[in-house]
């Protein structure tokens, strides 16, 4: 893991750069925002890495010295098949239609996002 955040870092740099760039350069406010909105995301996942690799230590792919066989074995937990990852989908789905139908529907796709949330929590627990 020691490549992965850095990769993620560098990405969210590029648009930490280009970002004001293009705002300076162009006269679109939507695209500058579009390129600025990634800046976020990447820096949450490069922080997520960095914090993981320091956990975990080296694994066997950042050794030089490493052999197929040391990689072998369990990995870590992953959870079976699930119908939780699709009701929450449907879920964020009808939530977002609620920008054009109404407050009515916010509260349905909430309250279905909602179960789908606590019933992946309780299925993943298990």
């Amino acid at each position: 893991m020691r490549t992965e955040w850095k990769l993620f870092a560098a990405a969210g740099a590029f648009f930490v750069v280009v970002a004001p760039l293009y705002g300076l350069t162009s006269d679109e406010r939507a695209g500058t925002v579009m390129l600025a909105l990634p800046v976020g995301s990447l820096a949450l996942i490069a922080v997520y890495l960095r914090i993981q690799a320091q956990r975990i230590g080296l694994r066997p792919a950042d050794r030089p010295d490493a052999d197929p066989a040391d990689a072998a074995g369990e990995i870590g937990y992953f959870p079976t098949s699930s119908i939780w990852p699709l009701v929450m989908a449907i879920g964020a789905v009808v939530l977002a239609n609620a920008f054009v139908f109404g407050v009515w529907l916010a509260i349905v796709g909430g309250v279905l996002f909602l179960i789908a949330v606590v019933g992946y929590a309780t299925q993943a627990r298990a």
